[in-house]
């Protein structure tokens, strides 16, 4: 009887402990669970993290590039400004802030722009002369279509031919424009032409509006760029200095480059009187006097002149007179479009790029200083020195990875205990 009551005392007590075993299991099960689960929880934050970064990361890693080579871009160019018109300080600044302005404003880039002061400074302007001319050569070339570098070179150059000053770079880039709308020619053909007659027309003292409007006389009968040019100067230069038979032609027709006190004509009035003088002859007379007269290098061109009816003659000169503010007008109606708007737009990126750069580039300029200190002092240590600073390098180079990786790791081990918990 005793046997039986301890057996069944010890049957009770088993049952117990199973009970407390299943109890603490149990616990046991859950709390992995809920470890496993948090852990696998904040693994999966930390990669979740690293991937909703990545697009923004590789974006502003993007734009910062860009805007360094934007910058970097406009900086080499406005340096080389520097290296030609000897600009500092203040002044650099000034044309530098010119530059970007232009840029913003007009289809240009404020690269572009750099470009066109590299040729004013070429042609030895001065800070306040670029600053007051940029703007009228910019108008020029947007307003005939022309490279903006060219366009300042053509009107750099012909503005010192005909003794003008930089500041009245505006006015003879209107001049230009309304020629061009007005004759059978354009900027770059014109500025081909003063090549060759405006050093002979400037020290002659005539006016650019005057040479403009002979210039649109001869493109309209086909006479253009270098021939204009040749033709028109052969003229001039006759007429300056005549040899006999030019000068025999000047008696027959009354022609003479000065007035009665010997002062030179302008050669508006002198066109006049050519046009007047030949209005009479017949054509064959016409041709005899015209080679009399420029040559055979020049006797179309002169033809092309006088034989211009008078509304035609009328009108280019009239348009040219009144020329003032015709390339802005031009210009501003070039860019009156989608294309012109986008355009636009892309200078004006350019700009915030340049801004940006302008930030950005100074820290990587110290960071670069930095490091080429750096490397000036590695390259001056012992063998035994660099050694040993490279086997650190390679240390902390492959402990990088490992810690890229401790997110999924994170994630994985949550696994496996929550999986645990369950058995």
């Amino acid at each position: 009887m005793e046997l039986f009551k301890l057996v069944g005392k010890i049957a009770v007590d088993s049952s117990e402990a199973n009970t407390k075993i299943n109890e603490v299991s149990q616990k046991a099960g859950l709390l992995a669970t809920t470890v496993g689960t948090k852990m696998q929880s904040a693994g999966d934050k930390i990669s979740g993290i690293g991937g909703k970064m990545k697009p923004a990361t590789v974006a502003i890693a993007g734009i910062g590039t860009a805007a360094v080579k934007t910058y970097a871009s406009f900086e080499s160019k406005m340096s080389n400004v520097q290296a030609i018109s000897g600009a500092t300080g203040d002044d650099l600044i000034k044309l530098s802030d010119k530059a970007k302005e232009m840029g913003a404003k007009t289809k240009f880039s404020a690269s572009e722009s750099a470009d066109a002061l590299s040729y004013m400074a070429m042609a030895g302007w001065k800070t306040d002369d670029m600053l007051n001319g940029l703007e009228g050569v910019m108008n020029l070339a947007a307003a005939s279509g022309e490279d903006l570098a060219s366009t300042s070179d053509i009107v750099t150059d012909a503005l010192t031919a005909f003794g003008m000053s930089a500041n009245e770079s505006t006015h003879f880039a209107d001049i230009l424009a309304t020629t061009s709308s007005n004759a059978n020619t354009n900027v770059s053909l014109m500025g081909e032409t003063f090549k060759y007659v405006a050093p002979v027309a400037g020290s002659l003292g005539y006016k650019a509006e005057d040479v403009a409007a002979a210039v649109g006389l001869m493109a309209n009968s086909g006479i253009k760029a270098s021939q204009a040019g040749t033709s028109l100067r052969s003229l001039l230069t006759n007429l300056a200095k005549p040899s006999d038979t030019v000068e025999a032609s000047m008696k027959r027709l009354g022609l003479s480059l000065t007035d009665s006190s010997g002062k030179m004509k302008p050669m508006s009035q002198l066109t006049e009187e050519l046009r007047d003088k030949f209005s009479g002859l017949t054509a064959e007379q016409k041709a005899q006097e015209a080679a009399s007269l420029a040559g055979k290098t020049g006797m179309s061109g002169l033809l092309a002149i006088v034989n211009a009816s008078d509304k035609d003659y009328k009108k280019l000169t009239k348009s040219i007179d009144e020329c003032d503010g015709s390339s802005k007008k031009m210009a501003d109606t070039m860019i009156n479009n989608l294309s012109g708007q986008i355009t636009i737009l892309k200078s004006q990126l350019e700009g915030v790029a340049i801004q940006i750069g302008e930030i950005v580039v100074p820290k990587i300029k110290e960071f670069v200083t930095h490091i080429q200190g750096l490397v000036d002092k590695f390259s001056k240590l012992d063998k035994g020195t660099q050694t040993t600073i490279v086997k650190i390098a390679g240390i902390v180079a492959a402990i990088a990875p490992v810690l890229l990786t401790v997110g999924k790791l994170s994630s994985g081990i949550g696994k496996i205990i929550t999986l645990f918990g369950r058995i």
